[in-house]
């Protein structure tokens, strides 16, 4: 079979998405040529809709042999939140779908003694941290040094969502969140945090693997860095809530080759294939520092693909089933790299300021400035918009502080970005209030 054979969309082999949001990861499956694109996701937004099979998370089909037949041998693509659920995906693999990662090397890859360990072999930093809540004679003075701040993390959320500062030494966690044993305290370190995606090409352990065109794997790569949008540059209603990011972010030489040293290492000791990303800090000395690592699609993923012109999903997925039983005439091809993108991209989550109805109307003049995933949309509009909610006649209640949407902006490598976002959240704001 040709390679150009292997482009042909009607042999492209289905996929399947789940996690809290999959609609980057289901416009990048799109642009991989894929035709038929299943996903479980908590949003369902319209945007998604429009290119999958979406269903709700909740509605995962756990035992009907029916379902779960037609999902045997598929690509299981980790979206938010996943990362944290290693007994699912395990029971996926075991039916017979196919991950960069398995319940095993989950659990490894979200431990904070694996990060600390891979922090210290990498020779880069780990801020102090303390595990056991439970005796609150571990907990950290507050009244010993105010320059320290600390910051009270959760081990198995996404997002930001329910990171705060740690105030009190009576650990209460949130309504609905998790007991205090599945908490931890950081010392914050102040500085720029970066997103690091990586592509692991290596069947470990195998010195004789090879890609379908016969060519030898070349390890672990660093796909791209995004800077996250920092609480100054854009309003969210959380401090450490997932504002969006901006890429590309240019490091030093040292910085780089840290995090290159940092990801041969987490690879060679978990077998993770495929994308994933970590999240670190450089501080203002130039120091950086491991925060945590997510084993799935990242956000920034959509940044990276649209700057590059290149489909990383498609690579991912090319890695995924070189290493199973999958048929040669099943395999995804490797794209060549397209047309080079804007010097920047950027993206801005658009949290509802207030308690919000948005009505139809509202809602399909957010729908005619959709996102569909190219690179010149953005080079000719203003913003774009993904992420959109689904129509409903009655109108659609957002709570004060949840996403409505997402925002994209493009621009040279001197534009300002932020500014950007924040305009096109003051004009789509604006629309929902005048309509």
């Amino acid at each position: 079979m040709s390679r150009s054979d292997a482009m042909n969309p009607e042999s492209t082999p289905s996929i399947c998405l789940i996690g809290s949001s999959c609609r980057a990861a289901a416009q990048s499956a799109a642009r991989a040529r894929c035709t038929r694109i299943l996903a479980w996701d908590d949003f369902l937004d319209a945007d998604l809709l429009a290119i999958a099979q979406a269903r709700s998370l909740a509605d995962f089909p756990e035992a009907s042999p029916e379902d779960l037949a037609d999902l045997q041998g598929l690509p299981l693509v980790l979206c938010g939140g996943m990362e944290n659920q290693p007994d699912f995906v395990q029971r996926r693999i075991d039916q017979g779908m196919r991950c960069g990662v398995t319940g095993d090397s989950l659990r490894q890859l979200r431990a904070i003694a694996s990060w600390q360990r891979w922090a210290f072999e990498s020779r880069i930093g780990w801020p102090a941290t303390i595990e056991n809540l439970s005796d609150p004679s571990t907990h950290p003075s507050l009244d010993s040094d105010h320059s320290q701040r600390w910051l009270l993390k959760p081990l198995a959320r996404a997002g930001g969502v329910h990171i705060r500062a740690f105030e009190s030494d009576s650990i209460e966690p949130t309504p609905g969140s998790q007991s205090a044993n599945q908490w931890y305290l950081q010392q914050y370190v102040p500085g720029v945090s970066i997103g690091v995606s990586y592509c692991t090409d290596r069947v470990l352990g195998n010195p004789n693997a090879q890609t379908p065109d016969g060519t030898q794997p070349d390890g672990t790569r660093i796909v791209g860095i995004a800077r996250s949008i920092q609480a100054e540059e854009l309003d969210a209603p959380l401090p450490w809530i997932y504002r969006g990011s901006l890429a590309p972010y240019s490091v030093s030489p040292s910085v780089h080759a840290s995090l290159e040293r940092f990801a041969k290492i987490v690879a060679q000791e978990t077998g993770i294939r495929g994308l994933w990303q970590a999240d670190f800090q450089i501080d203002p000395q130039g120091q950086l520092w491991l925060l945590e690592i997510n084993p799935r699609w990242s956000a920034s993923m959509e940044l990276h693909e649209t700057l590059q012109g290149f489909s990383w999903m498609n690579e991912h997925l090319r890695i995924v089933l070189a290493e199973s039983k999958t048929p040669a005439d099943a395999l995804y091809s490797v794209p060549s790299p397209g047309l080079p993108g804007p010097g920047q991209v950027a993206k801005g989550i658009l949290y509802a300021p207030h308690a919000m109805h948005l009505s139809a109307s509202e809602i399909d003049r957010l729908w005619r400035s959709r996102w569909h995933g190219t690179l010149r949309e953005l080079e000719t509009a203003d913003f774009c918009i993904a992420d959109i909610p689904q129509s409903d006649p009655l109108g659609v209640d957002f709570s004060e502080g949840m996403p409505i949407a997402t925002l994209l902006v493009a621009g040279g490598k001197n534009a300002d970005l932020p500014e950007e976002i924040r305009q096109a959240r003051s004009s789509v704001l604006g629309w929902l209030k005048r309509i």
